[in-house]
C-alpha cells in the first residue's frame, strides 16, 4: 500500500476560507450587478415619466402651490450671515444654522431617521429678515421638495416682486419647473453614466485654503500639487494612474473650450510635474489638468493603484474663491462618485459649504468629511461637539456613520516625498526630520502653522487633561497619534470608495431617484387635486352657465322683436299721421287765413302771386309740423330702445346720444321750387264756384225753396205781369229801344263790379284747386310721409342696431365662455387622470427603487463576509 500525501488541517482549512471568500466576492458581485441593473431601469423609466411630465406641462402648465407664509413664532432659524463664517465660536449659542429646507438625504435611501436635529437649533429671529413674505411652496413642500425645487433668486430683484411677476403670466413657473426637469433629466443620465462606469471619481472640495491640496499629496505620499498659504489652485486637478499615460508621468494642461481626448495632442498641453503650480494658477488659458503621477505604495495601501478599479482624484478650486470657480464646483459634484468635503477646523463650516453639501445631499447621502488642521485646536473636544453638530444638520447619514466619514486629522503631519525624489531617495520624507516633526518643506505650506509649535500647545491644554512634561518623546508621540488618525482615514476612504461600491456607486443614484420621484409625486398629487378642484369648479360654472346662456339667447330674440315692432310702429304712426295732416292742409288751405291783403284791381296778377306763396308756405309750414312730430316719436323711441338695451344688458348698454335736430335736415324752399303754378284769367272768375254754391244753398233746403219760389210767382205772378205791361205803355216801344243799351250797359257794369269784388275769395279757391291738382300729380302726400317716416326708421335704426351688436356680443362672449369652459373641464378632466396615473407610476418605481436593498447583508454564505 502506497502512501499518499495528505493536506495538514491547517492547509485544507485556509484553502476552504479561501474558497468562500472567493464565492463572496462573486455573490457581492452578482449582487452589485443587480442592483444596478434595478437601478439603472429605474433611472430609465423615470427619465420618461419626466418627459411625459414636460410634455403635459405644455399643454396644462403644472400648478406649483403658491400660498402666503403664515406668522411665524418669534424664534426663527435663519442663516446665519457671513460675518459669522469665519468664527471659531459656537453658532449653536450665537446664530443657528441655516433653515433653508433640507431634502431627506440619507434616509431617502437608507431608511434613517432625519428629523432629528432639525427645528432642534432655535434662536432669535434675525431682525433684518423680512416677515410674513408671500413664498411660492408650502412649509410643508419646502421639506419635501429637493431636486424639483424652484430657486427664485434672482440679482437685484427682491422675493416679493419675483413672485408678484410670476402670477402675472401663469406659465412663468411651469416655465421654471421645466427647466427643473431638464436638469433632473440631464442628471439623470449623468447617474446611468456613472452607474455603469467600472471607475470611480473622487471629489476633494472645500472653503478657501482649507488644505485640500495638502490634503491630496497626503494620500498620495508625494507632494504633487502645489501648496501655499494663499489660494494656489484655481482650475480642476485630475490626478490619475501612471498607468492611463503609458507609465509616463506628466501634465496634461487643457485648453479652455477644448474636449480632452488623452490620444489626441492636439486638445491638450504636456508639462512636467515641476510646472503644475504655473499651471492651477493660470485659469484664463486651462479650464483644468490632468496630472499622471504613480503612486509610490503597495497595492493593499494605494488608493490610485489599488487593484480594484481606476480612481481619479479630483483637487477643486476652493468654493468662496469666487463666483464663477464655485459654480463651476457645483456643477462637477454632479459627475462625481464620492465627494471628500475638506473643512478647515478653525473655521467650520461656511455659508459656500453648507450651500455646496445641500445641492450634492440631493444625491449623495453619504459624503466624506475631513476636518483638516485639527492639530492647530486647542479645545479639540468642543470643535468635534460644533462639527459634528454641523454635520448632523447637514447630511444626518453622514452623521450617523460619522466614525467611518467624518475624521479629525492633520494633513500636514503625514510625511510626503518631493516631485523629485523617490521612496528611500534622498528627501523622501518631505523635509520632515526623522523624528517626523514637519519643520521642513511640507510645513512651510502649512497654513495652520508649526507642527511642533501645536505640540507645545498641546502640551500646555488644560481642556485635554495633559501634562506639563514635553520633549521629543512627547513630541514624537504626538506626530504618530496624528499618524494613526490619517491612516485610519486612509483605510475608511478605501473602504468606502472599493469595499462599499454600493454606497459609494449606487446609493447616489438611489437617493436622487427617491428624491425626484418623491417630489414628482409630491408635485402630481398637488396637480391631481388642483385638476379635480378645477374639474369641479368649471363643471359648476358650466352648469350654472347654461341657463344664463338660453335666457340670453330669448333676450336677444325678444328685444330683437321688441325693437323691430317698435320701429315699424313708429315709423307707421309718423306716415299716418304726416299723410292726413298734409291731404287737410291741401283740401282746405284756401278757406285759411293766408294773411294776404288785397290790393286792388290794378294789382290783382301780384295778389294771385302772393297768395300762391303763401299757400306753399303754410304746407311747407304743415310739412315742418310732420316732421316735428316725426322727431319726437323718433326720440320715444329712442327712449324704449334704450330701456330696452338697460333692461337685457344692464350697464355693458353702451347709450348713444341722439340728436333730433340732425334729422329731416333739407332745404326750405324745396317745394316752391318743384311747383309752377301759373295764373289764368279765368282763376280770377270763379263762376263755377257761384254755381256750386248756388246748388249747395238750392240743395240744402230744396223744398223751402221750391215752395217759396213756386208760391210767389203763383200768388204774384199776375201783378208781375200786369206790372210790366202798365210800365211798357207807359214808356212806349221808341222809349224803351232807347234804355236797352244803357241798361245792358249797366247790368255788365254790375257784372264787372260783381266779379271783381269777388276775387278776394274766388281766386284762393281757383288757385287752391290748381294746387292741389299739381301736388297730387306730383304725388306730394305719400312722398313726404315715405321720407319722414323712412327717416323715422333710419334713425331707429342706429341705437337698435347697436342694442342688437351689443345683445349679439353678449350672447357670442357667453358661447365663447362656455366652449372655453368646456376646454378647460376636458383639458382638467385629462390632467387629472394623467396626474393620477402619475402619482401611481410615480409610486410604483418608488416602491421598486426601494426595494434595492444597498445596505443588507448578502445572501448565503457571502452574508457573513463584509466586503
Amino acid at each position: 500500500m502506497n502512501d499518499q500525501p495528505t493536506s495538514s488541517p491547517s492547509e485544507d482549512g485556509f484553502q476552504s476560507e479561501h474558497d468562500r471568500r472567493a464565492m463572496a466576492t462573486h455573490i457581492h458581485q452578482l449582487q452589485y450587478n443587480h442592483n444596478r441593473t434595478a437601478l439603472g431601469r429605474a433611472i430609465a423609466r423615470t427619465i420618461k415619466t419626466l418627459q411625459e411630465l414636460q410634455e403635459e406641462n405644455q399643454k396644462w402648465p403644472a400648478h406649483y402651490p403658491s400660498v402666503q407664509q403664515p406668522a411665524q413664532p418669534s424664534h426663527i432659524d435663519h442663516r446665519p450671515g457671513l460675518v459669522h463664517t469665519q468664527s471659531t465660536r459656537d453658532h449653536a449659542t450665537r446664530n443657528p444654522m441655516a433653515t433653508r429646507p433640507g431634502p431627506r438625504r440619507a434616509g431617502t435611501s437608507l431608511a434613517m431617521p432625519i428629523d432629528a436635529g432639525e427645528g432642534s437649533s432655535n434662536s432669535k429671529e434675525d431682525p433684518r429678515a423680512p416677515q410674513n413674505e408671500p413664498r411660492l411652496v408650502t412649509a410643508q413642500l419646502a421639506r419635501d421638495f429637493s431636486v424639483l425645487k424652484i430657486d427664485l433668486k434672482m440679482d437685484g430683484m427682491p422675493q416679493t416682486d419675483i413672485i408678484h411677476s410670476m402670477r402675472k403670466d401663469s406659465k412663468a413657473l411651469a416655465r421654471l419647473l421645466d427647466g427643473q426637469i431638464n436638469k433632473s433629466v440631464r442628471h439623470l443620465g449623468l447617474l446611468r453614466e456613472r452607474i455603469e462606469d467600472t471607475s470611480s471619481k473622487v471629489l476633494v472640495t472645500g472653503d478657501l485654503n482649507a488644505g485640500k491640496s495638502t490634503f491630496c499629496n497626503a494620500l498620495l505620499r508625494r507632494k504633487i500639487l502645489p501648496e501655499d498659504e494663499q489660494p494656489c489652485t484655481s482650475i480642476f486637478c485630475e490626478v490619475l494612474d501612471v498607468r492611463d499615460n503609458g507609465g509616463i508621468e506628466e501634465v496634461h494642461a487643457i485648453p479652455v473650450g477644448t474636449t480632452y481626448d488623452r490620444n489626441d495632442e492636439r486638445t491638450f498641453k504636456a508639462f512636467p510635474l515641476n510646472k503644475l503650480e504655473t499651471i492651477v494658477t493660470d485659469s484664463e488659458n486651462y479650464s483644468q489638468c490632468k496630472v499622471y503621477v504613480k503612486d509610490i505604495r503597495s497595492v493593499d495601501e494605494s488608493l490610485l493603484n489599488n487593484g480594484v478599479l481606476d480612481i481619479a482624484l479630483i483637487d477643486a478650486p476652493g468654493l468662496n474663491n469666487d463666483s464663477i470657480k464655485t459654480t463651476a464646483v457645483f456643477a462637477r459634484q454632479e459627475e462625481i462618485d464620492v465627494v471628500v468635503f475638506v473643512v478647515s477646523a478653525a473655521n467650520h463650516f461656511t455659508l459656500s459649504a453648507r450651500e455646496f453639501i445641500y445641492d450634492a445631499a440631493r444625491e449623495k447621502a453619504f459624503m466624506f468629511m475631513v476636518v483638516n488642521g485639527f492639530d492647530t485646536i486647542k479645545n479639540k473636544k468642543r470643535c468635534q461637539e460644533q462639527i459634528l453638530k454641523q454635520v448632523h444638520h447637514l447630511s444626518p447619514a453622514t452623521f450617523k456613520e460619522s466614525s467611518e466619514l467624518v475624521h479629525f486629522v492633520s494633513s500636514n503631519a503625514v510625511p510626503v516625498a518631493p516631485i523629485e525624489g523617490g521612496p528611500g531617495g534622498p528627501g523622501g520624507s518631505g523635509g520632515f526630520s526623522e523624528g517626523g516633526s514637519g519643520a521642513g518643506e511640507s510645513s512651510a505650506g502649512n497654513p495652520w502653522g508649526d507642527p511642533d509649535d501645536d505640540n507645545d500647545n498641546d502640551d500646555n491644554d488644560e481642556d485635554e487633561g495633559e501634562g506639563e512634561s514635553s520633549g521629543k518623546g512627547k513630541g514624537k508621540g504626538k506626530d504618530r497619534e496624528k499618524m494613526r488618525d490619517f491612516e485610519e482615514l486612509e483605510a475608511s476612504l478605501r473602504r468606502f470608495v472599493l469595499e462599499k461600491r454600493a454606497r459609494s456607486k449606487l446609493a447616489p443614484a438611489k437617493t436622487y431617484l427617491l428624491n425626484v420621484l418623491e417630489d414628482v409625486n409630491s408635485l402630481a398629487s398637488c396637480n391631481r387635486d388642483v385638476a379635480q378642484a378645477e374639474l369641479d369648479r368649471v363643471t359648476k360654472e358650466l352648469k350654472e352657465l347654461e341657463p344664463v346662456l338660453e335666457q340670453s339667447k330669448k333676450a336677444r330674440n325678444e328685444a330683437r322683436d321688441d325693437m323691430d315692432r317698435a320701429t315699424e310702429d313708429s315709423a307707421a304712426d309718423v306716415y299716418t299721421h304726416t299723410r292726413d295732416t298734409l291731404d287737410n292742409t291741401i283740401a282746405d288751405v284756401s278757406e285759411r287765413d293766408l294773411g294776404v291783403p288785397f290790393p286792388g284791381f290794378w294789382d290783382a296778377y301780384t295778389f294771385a302771386e302772393d297768395i300762391t306763396a303763401a299757400m306753399l308756405r303754410e304746407i311747407t309750414a304743415t310739412v315742418d309740423s310732420c316732421e316735428d312730430y316725426a322727431r319726437m316719436k323718433t326720440a320715444e323711441g329712442v327712449n324704449s330702445i334704450k330701456s330696452l338695451g338697460i333692461l337685457h344688458l344692464g350697464d355693458d348698454y353702451m347709450d348713444l346720444k341722439f340728436q333730433p335736430d340732425n334729422m329731416l335736415r333739407r332745404r326750405k324752399d324745396a317745394l316752391a321750387r318743384r311747383v309752377d303754378l301759373s295764373v289764368d284769367l279765368w282763376d280770377f272768375f270763379d263762376v263755377n264756384s257761384l254755381w256750386e254754391r248756388q246748388e249747395k244753398v238750392a240743395g240744402t233746403s230744396m223744398a223751402v225753396t221750391v215752395a217759396g219760389v213756386l208760391g210767389t210767382r203763383m200768388i204774384g205772378g199776375v201783378g208781375w205781369v200786369d206790372g210790366a205791361l202798365s210800365a211798357s205803355r207807359v214808356l212806349g216801344s221808341n222809349n224803351l229801344r232807347r234804355l236797352f243799351i244803357p241798361g245792358l250797359l249797366l247790368a255788365a257794369a254790375l257784372g264787372i263790379s260783381y266779379a271783381i269784388a269777388s276775387i278776394p275769395q274766388s281766386l284762393p279757391r281757383r288757385l287752391s284747386v290748381k294746387l292741389s291738382t299739381q301736388l297730387a300729380t306730383m304725388d306730394f302726400t305719400h312722398s313726404n310721409a315715405l321720407r319722414i317716416s323712412s327717416e323715422v326708421r333710419k334713425a331707429l335704426k342706429i341705437p337698435a342696431d347697436n342694442l342688437r351688436v351689443g345683445l349679439q356680443r353678449n350672447f357670442e362672449e357667453l358661447q365663447n365662455k362656455q366652449a372655453e369652459t368646456t376646454r378647460v373641464m376636458s383639458e382638467s378632466e385629462v390632467a387629472r387622470k394623467y396626474f393620477g396615473n402619475l402619482v401611481r407610476n410615480s409610486a410604483e418605481i418608488k416602491q421598486g427603487v426601494d426595494r434595492v436593498d444597498l445596505e443588507g447583508p448578502a445572501p448565503g454564505i457571502a452574508g457573513g463576509y463584509d466586503l
